[in-house]
């Protein structure tokens, strides 16, 4: 993955499970649902019960998430807040 990203399209460049911080400072999940693509943080892990990522059921649509985003957790594992550009 390059240090920068730049998304061509909606779902090209999140996975579920993805944390990442926003413009506005907010900590916010991608999510599976296609409507409601991201969601608020759980007060839980980063990893599911059977070890994969953990996913919301979403609570927020595109829009709704301030651009720029620094991803902060990929697969349940940091990546050293790389920044994901619009």
């Amino acid at each position: 993955m390059d240090s920068v990203h730049t998304i061509t399209s909606l779902n090209a460049t999140w996975q579920p499970g993805d944390v990442v911080l926003d413009a506005k400072g907010e900590i916010r999940v991608r999510s599976d649902h296609p409507k409601w693509v991201w969601d608020y943080p759980d007060e839980g892990g980063t990893r599911a019960v059977q070890g994969g990522p953990r996913i919301p059921e979403g609570g927020l649509e595109e829009h709704d998430v301030a651009r720029p985003l620094i991803l902060l957790v990929r697969d349940g594992q940091a990546v050293a807040g790389r920044q994901i550009e619009e």
